[in-house]
C-alpha cells in the first residue's frame, strides 16, 4: 500500500477514534463528513478506502486487536476470560468499549465482529480436537455462543464471579472434554 493510501487511511480511523473517545460521541450519531473534516481528508477519499463508517470502525478494531492475536491460540480458547480481560486492561481497546457503553449500535458492531473472529479463532483450535463426529463449524458456533452466554451474565452480574470462576464456569459449559486435543494426550 502507497505511502499517502496508508496515511490517508491512518487519518480517518484516528478521526474516528477520537471522535468516539476524546469527543465521546457514540458511532451511530457519528457522520462521514465529520470524520472528514476531523481528519482534513476529503469525503472523496474516505470512499475511495471505505464503504462506510462501519468499514473504517472494522478496519480500526483490527488494529486495536493486533496485539491479541499474539497470544497463544490454546490460552485464547482455553481462559479466555483472563486472556482477555490481560490484554484489554489499559488497552485502546477498552478505552474505546469504555467510551461507547451507552451506544447500542456500536455494541452490535463489535459483538458481530467479536464473534466472527472468535469463531475463527476456535475453528483453528478444533481441527486438532479428538472430537471429529461433531461438526467443526457447530462446535464453533456453540463455543461463542457460551462465551457470549457467560460474558452476558457476567456484565450484569459483575459481583458474582472473578476471572477464574469464569473461566472455569466456560470450561463446564463446554465440557472441557471436547477441547481435548490430541497434542494433549499424547503428553
Amino acid at each position: 500500500m502507497d505511502l499517502r493510501k496508508r496515511r490517508s487511511i491512518q487519518f480517518l480511523w484516528k478521526a474516528l477514534f477520537d471522535l468516539m473517545t476524546v469527543e465521546k460521541m457514540g458511532v451511530s450519531k457519528i457522520t462521514v463528513d465529520q470524520i472528514c473534516e476531523k481528519a482534513m481528508v476529503h469525503r472523496s477519499t474516505f470512499y475511495k478506502h471505505f464503504d462506510d463508517k462501519f468499514r473504517l470502525l472494522e478496519y480500526g478494531l483490527n488494529q486495536l486487536m493486533e496485539p491479541y492475536w499474539d497470544i497463544p491460540l490454546e490460552k485464547r480458547i482455553l481462559r479466555p476470560f483472563f486472556w482477555s480481560n490481560d490484554f484489554f486492561e489499559g488497552s485502546e481497546s477498552n478505552k474505546l468499549v469504555r467510551s461507547q457503553q451507552s451506544d447500542e449500535l456500536f455494541f452490535d458492531c463489535m459483538t458481530a465482529y467479536s464473534m466472527r473472529l472468535l469463531k475463527k479463532d476456535a475453528l483453528k483450535f478444533i481441527q486438532h480436537s479428538k472430537t471429529i463426529d461433531i461438526p467443526h463449524d457447530l462446535l464453533a458456533e456453540f463455543h461463542v455462543a457460551a462465551m457470549v452466554a457467560l460474558s452476558t451474565w457476567w456484565h450484569k452480574n459483575p459481583n458474582l464471579a472473578g476471572l477464574a470462576q469464569m473461566d472455569q464456569y466456560f470450561q463446564r459449559l463446554v465440557n472441557a472434554n471436547i477441547f481435548d486435543c490430541e497434542e494433549e494426550r499424547e503428553k
